[in-house]
Parts: C-alpha cells; structure tokens; sequence
C-alpha cells in the first residue's frame, strides 16, 4: 500500500492487442471511467503540442472536471454486480516513510484476467484485496507504450535553481559584484606612482591622419621636467620629439622622468647634473662597463633594470671599495667614479678609466658647468671630440688618451681658457677590443670600432697653431700617436706654465721656433717621430728646467749649440737616428737612417756638467772627435750609444768605470753600450777602441755583437 500518481514512463516493450483496461476512480458518488488508450491518445497529443505535463493525472477532458485523487489508499469496493471500482481511503497525513514503491513481482506471477475470470482471488483484474495486477503479455505484436507509476510527494518543491526570483536577484549579485571590480581597477591604475591620465576629446566626424595619436602625458611629463632640460641640457638644437625611442637622450629622460626613484622635480638644482650622468650612461654603454655599470639583475624568467645598488671595485691598494651602481636610487654623488663636492653635492670629476665605456661622448657633457676634470682614459670611446667641451668654463683637466677617437680636434676647445692638462694620446693605431651589451666587438684600432669602417687615424688638426696660446693655463699637452698635422707656432711660447710637451708620433712638420726657448718651466719635450727638420734654437740653454728631450727620427741637422751643454737638469737626451727624406716619383717622402746626415761637430766637454744625465743616445749621426773623460761625471748614466757615428779615438776610463755604477743591463736582455768597435768592413780597423763596451758594431755593415 502507498500513495502513487500514475505518471508514463515510455519504454519499448511489444504487448499484446487487449480490450481497453477501465479503471474507475470515484469522488463523492461520482465516478469517472478512464480508458488507457483514452490516456495515451491524450498525452501523445500533448507532447506534440510542447505543453507542460500535469503534477497529477486528470480525467480524460477538461470539461468532465474530474476529481483529484487525493492522498489515502487505493481499494477496490464491488459493486454489487460483477465489476467494482477502486477508490482512495482518507489517510493520516504523508510522513515520509516507506517512500519506496512495492518490489515488482516477476511476470510470471503477475497473471491476472483483466477481463474478470473465475481464478482465485481475482476480481477483474484485482486481487481480493483490492489491488491492481499486472498481466502477462505475449511477444512479437506491435510496439507500444506501458505505463508505470513513480511515487509522488505532495509536499516536494522544485530545485533552487529553477526558482525564478532566485535567478533573478543572482544576476543582479553578478552585475553588482563585475561594476565593483571595474571601479576598483580603474583608481588603482590612475593612482599608480601618482600618474594621472589626460583623456583628449576625439572628433569622430574628422578624417584619420596618417600621423600617430600621440600617447596621453602624464603628470611628471607636464611638470616642466622636459622643458627644463630641453632649454638647459640638450645641445645643437636638439628637442624630444624629434627623437627616436632608442636615442640616448630620450633614454636618459625617461628614467629621470618615470624609473628613477629620486623623482626629481623641474626645479631640483641637481637635475642637470643627474640628468647628464644618466645620458653617459646610456650613451656609453654602461651595462658593458668592468665596474659599477650593470644596473640590471637577470632572473629565470625575466630581466628587470634599475634594481642593482651595491658594486664593488678593487683598489690599487689591494682592498675592495664599495660604490653605487650607475642608474640606482643612490645620490649620483655616489656613484663610482663621481668626484663631488662634499659640502654643495656639485659634481667636480669624472674617473672611469680603463672601464671599457664604449661609445660617443654626448655634447651635453659640456653642461656639466662646475666639472673640473675628466678621465676617461683606457676605453673604447670613438667619434669626435664635442666642440662644445670648449664652453666649459672650469675644466681644467681631459684625458681621453687610449680610445678610438677621431677627427679634428675643435677649435672651440681652445676657448677652455683654464685648461691645464690636455691628453688627447694613443688614438691612432692603438689596439684595443672592449665588448658591447649587445654582443658586439668593439676595436679601437678601427673607425668607431669597427672594421667596416678602416683604420681609425686618430685625431688631426693643427692643434700647435697660432690658437694654441688661448691654453694660458695649460701645463701639459699630450697628443701623440695621432695624425697632427701643420706646424709648430711661435705661439707656443706663450704657454708660460707648460711643463710636458709630448706630441710625437704625428705629422708635425717645419723648424722648431725660437719662442719655445721662453718656456723656463719646460721639462719634457717629445717631438720624435715626425717631420721636424732644422736644427735646435741656439738660446736653447736658457730652458734651464728641461730634463728629457727626444727628437730622434727626424730629419734635423746642424751643430749642437754650446748653450746645449748648460742644461744641467737633463736626463734623457735622445738624438739618434736621424733620418734623410727625398720625394719620389710619385711625390712620396721616403725617409731612411743614414749617418752621413744630421747633427755634426763634437761633444762638448761640458757634457759632464750633466751629472743627472741617465740615457745619451747619439747613434746615426754624423758626430765627430773624441768621448770626452769629463762624461764619466755623469754617475747616473746607463745607456750610451754612440755607434754608427764617426767617434774616434780610445774610450776613456773614466767612462769604463761607469760600467761598475748603472751602465750596465740589469735585466741582463739588451746592452747598454754601444760603440763602433768592431772591424770595420770585417777586415779594417774599429773607429773606436774599447774595452768596456756591451756590445761592438761595425760601421760600414751596421752589425753589433755582443762583447760582454
């Protein structure tokens, strides 16, 4: 027994052609007669139509308005007669037990007559007790459908998400909850480093132009940061639009304006200042630099700038110093290399030498106002020298010597008025390799560092023209190892304060000036290597400070002054191998030894009033008479060459004691005195006898030996 609602449930099964089945269900005394086939012409029809099913069977149409069947049990009640009907028994109300319907008895003991046979405890189609069976059917006829039943609460409910105002009030949460993570998005990326976005009202009714939208600025860019810069800094007219993302200029100005931490505002008094450090940087390569340029840290996933701090760099001493990295959030005074000022935080000095900065210098370098000196030295810079380094009003020191620049040296810089050192050196035909960040090889031997290019000549100009004497201050100018060209001005003895004076290796030509002998604080002077001709300025003694004179290679002649013999101070006196040119066919110089030309006459006895004299090389000359006793004064002497000259004569002892004092090798490689001692022409007699010197030459053959 159990409370049911008939409900179909379609499954295949062949049944046999049977008389309709009635079953009679009664309300009050009405009863009403319901066919099966009645039933499934019915719901066929509405699944046909796409209605609703019914929560509870009806009767067989809507007119005959047939009771429910309410909750109770099902009995069968005779008639009377030969039939009965099945009626619904009020009940206690449903309480949820036994809600599984009975077990299904096998078919073979389901045999009922519906049709109301005499078998025991049927009653068409009912057992005695007034329950319904079912009948046992033959296969093999015509599909159709069978009825079942499925138990029914009265009390249930649909599922929650089939509710209507339940989906409703979740759309509305889901629509609430999607505007408020907008909201929330939109302030977070507006308040970012304090950025605010302009938003630019755009004119749907014009036409697209081929230039780009500009991107909105931001506030720091609207500050007067770049206008700042662009009217103080930036050089040969230079504005940021006009620049490329990649330009070290517009580099520079987007780490001051967006990556560096300092945040400077337009009216910093150190902006210029970090700004220019910043552009040297991106200018010159720094992620390749040996010391303190790598700001970058390099993950497993990824690259992230501008987080390195902290570098260390080892000192002369031995010891390691600590530094700020280039680009980090430190004060840039504190990055290696910077000089400062402790008191102001000016910048004063630049030191990055042998650091492997590669690149050009920037003409911005020049807005560095309170710079006093620069080293550069030992890199891999090419290009030109900025003209407007001569704007610099406190630069009193630039070395830029072993790099690869090139081109003339500017005239403007001849305006630093207070320029005091001057090293331009080594920039031609000097070998040095430095690699880039992006993997380059950097050579300075060629122009800009790459062989596409040829060889690099170094600088050139007339830089010893009449302009030179502007460098009232100058106290050292070394140029060598380049191609400088022109001749030497009589200018140039107004360099009163001028103590180094190393410009060898060029293509200097002309007479030395007599000015020159002006210069009383005059200590060195290169001039070997070149195309100076003439002989040497006879008031040459009253350079009374000159130490180390060299003018070997040249083609020089004449007879050494007496007042020569009177610079007491000298050191090194280095006057061989001077050279004969003749121009050829094709008007080519070509210069060769020869010790048939250059300086004559004699040495001086007063070659001993050089007592500080440590190396006399006079080979390839055509000198005369004797070796003086008095050179024996000279206890520092080292090296003497005076073969492949016309030196006659025996050599002193008291020059052969000097042997037992510094002439002699310490290395024990090369010799230290050299003499024409040897057989002249392999049978003749030596020019000279001696029984002390390192190595004897002959003088027709030019061959020396060894005779220590």
């Amino acid at each position: 027994r159990c409370c049911f609602e008939t409900v179909l449930l379609p499954f295949k099964q062949p049944i046999v052609q049977q008389p309709p089945i009635v079953v009679t269900f009664g309300s009050g005394n009405k009863l009403n007669k319901i066919t099966m086939a009645d039933e499934d012409n019915k719901r066929k029809k509405k699944r046909k139509s796409g209605k609703k099913k019914s929560s509870s069977r009806r009767s067989n149409t809507e007119e005959e308005n047939a009771g429910l069947v309410m909750t109770g049990e099902a009995e069968y009640v005779p008639d009377g007669g030969d039939g009965g009907a099945v009626v619904v028994v009020d009940q206690e109300p449903f309480n949820g037990e036994d809600m599984s319907p009975a077990p299904v008895p096998e078919p073979e003991a389901m045999t009922a007559d519906v049709g109301g046979g005499d078998e025991e405890g049927q009653h068409n189609g009912f057992t005695e007790d007034g329950l319904a069976v079912a009948m046992a059917v033959d296969a093999g006829e015509e599909d159709d459908y069978v009825y079942a039943a499925i138990e029914y609460d009265p009390d249930a409910k649909p599922p929650l998400h089939r509710n209507r105002r339940f989906r409703v009030y979740t759309c509305l949460a889901i629509v609430l909850v999607a505007a408020a993570v907008a909201v929330t998005v939109i302030y977070v990326t507006k308040g970012a480093k304090g950025v605010d976005e302009q938003f630019t009202d755009i004119n749907v009714a014009t036409l697209p132009t081929l230039e780009p939208t500009p991107s909105p600025l931001t506030n720091r860019e609207q500050s007067g940061i770049i206008e700042q810069i662009e009217a103080g800094v930036l050089q040969r007219g230079a504005v940021f639009a006009n620049m490329t993302v990649d330009d070290p200029r517009k580099m520079a100005l987007e780490w001051i304006l967006h990556y560096d931490q300092m945040q400077l505002n337009s009216d910093d008094v150190n902006l210029y200042q970090r700004y220019v450090l910043a552009l040297l940087a991106f200018s010159l390569d720094s992620l390749a630099w040996y010391y303190c340029g790598n700001h970058r840290m390099v993950n497993a996933n990824e690259t992230v700038d501008f987080v390195q701090e902290d570098c260390d760099v080892l000192a002369s001493t031995g010891v390691l110093e600590s530094h700020k990295v280039w680009l980090s959030s430190a004060d840039e005074c504190e990055w290696y290399g910077a000089k400062c000022s402790s008191t102001d935080g000016v910048l004063r000095g630049l030191e990055m030498m042998g650091n492997d900065l590669i690149g050009e210098l920037p003409p911005e370098i020049s807005q560095l106002r309170f710079l006093q000196y620069i080293a550069f030295n030992g890199n891999c810079l090419y290009g030109n020298i900025p003209p407007e380094m001569g704007t610099m009003p406190n630069l009193l020191s630039l070395e830029l010597q072993g790099n690869g620049l090139s081109g003339a040296i500017p005239e403007e810089l001849n305006n630093a008025d207070k320029l005091q050192l001057l090293n331009g050196a080594m920039q031609y035909q000097y070998p040095y390799q430095c690699a880039a960040s992006d993997g380059r090889i950097v050579n300075t031997i060629f122009a800009k560092g790459n062989p596409e290019n040829g060889y690099n000549w170094g600088l050139m100009g007339s830089t010893l023209g009449d302009n030179v004497n502007k460098w009232k201050s100058m106290k050292g100018l070394h140029l060598f190892d380049n191609s400088i060209t022109g001749t030497i001005s009589p200018s140039v003895g107004d360099l009163k304060y001028l103590v180094f004076l190393r410009v060898h290796n060029n293509a200097i030509q002309g007479l030395i000036p007599n000015e020159i002998v002006k210069l009383n604080k005059l200590r060195e002077v290169y001039l070997f290597q070149n195309g100076v001709f003439g002989d040497f300025p006879p008031d040459i003694g009253l350079m009374e400070d000159l130490e180390d004179l060299r003018v070997h290679e040249n083609e020089m002649w004449g007879f050494l002054p007496d007042t020569f013999w009177k610079l007491t101070k000298m050191k090194k006196l280095w006057l061989q191998d001077t050279l004969e040119c003749e121009q050829d066919e094709a008007d080519e110089w070509k210069c060769m030894r020869s010790r048939d030309k250059g300086f004559q006459g004699s040495i001086s006895p007063e070659v001993g009033n050089m007592k500080k004299l440590s190396q006399l090389l006079l080979n390839n000359n055509p000198l005369t008479g004797t070796l003086p006793a008095e050179l024996g004064n000279c206890k520092e002497l080292s090296r003497l060459h005076i073969h492949q000259t016309f030196i006659e004569g025996v050599v002193p002892t008291e020059i052969c004691l000097l042997r037992d004092e510094e002439l002699f090798d310490h290395t024990g490689q090369i010799g230290v005195f050299y003499a024409d001692c040897r057989p002249n022409n392999k049978t003749e007699d030596p020019y000279i006898s001696c029984d002390c010197c390192s190595d004897c030459c002959d003088h027709t053959h030019g061959v020396c030996v060894a005779d220590d």
